[in-house]
């Protein structure tokens, strides 16, 4: 038993780390000098797919986010900001196996199986995109995607936002 403590450990922690946070994915233009962009703004029309609350917290947390990024909001950006969100149901990949096995002589025989843990879980991805504000060309974007719940609370999804915009910005501007 003392020879697997260091095996069942580590696959303790795999365990813990592989769950929780928020996943991102970006995607940029190599072109770009991120350097020209100071000042943002959003776009006057955008289909969020949000409630009118959600859409606020989410604008207060990227200005939040941007601000202290040393970027400032501006009435005429240098670049501006869309975004829009899509929720989905997730399948647990967790199970637990079962095995039973047994042999004698020469001849030995087993079965096993598993059995799946947990249901599916409510997700969401919001999808950010910064455009030129000169010529309209996206030059980047960002896709996070977080476990959601809808029934959170007022400060449960301010701090749901937040994690997410923070994320988000790790990779802006994306460093060469």
């Amino acid at each position: 038993m003392k020879r697997f403590l260091p095996f069942i450990s580590l696959l303790f922690i795999v365990l813990l780390t592989s769950c929780g946070g928020p996943k991102a994915y970006f995607d940029y233009d190599r072109k770009v000098n991120f350097d020209q962009f100071k000042s943002y703004n959003f776009y006057d029309q955008i289909e969020t797919g949000l409630s009118e609350l959600d859409e606020e917290r989410l604008i207060e947390a990227l200005n939040t986010g941007l601000s202290k990024r040393g970027f400032i909001s501006s009435a005429n950006p240098d670049f501006k900001i869309n975004f829009y969100t899509e929720v989905f149901e997730k399948q647990s990949n967790s199970s637990i196996g079962l095995g039973v096995g047994g042999g004698g002589g020469a001849v030995g025989g087993g079965i096993s199986g598993g059995i799946p843990v947990g249901g599916s879980s409510l997700y969401m991805s919001i999808t950010l995109e910064f455009t030129n504000a000169e010529n309209d060309e996206l030059y980047w974007q960002g896709v996070v995607e977080h476990k959601f719940n809808q029934n959170a609370s007022p400060e449960e999804r301010m701090y749901f936002f937040t994690e997410v915009v923070e994320k988000a910005l790790e990779n802006y501007p994306p460093e060469e």
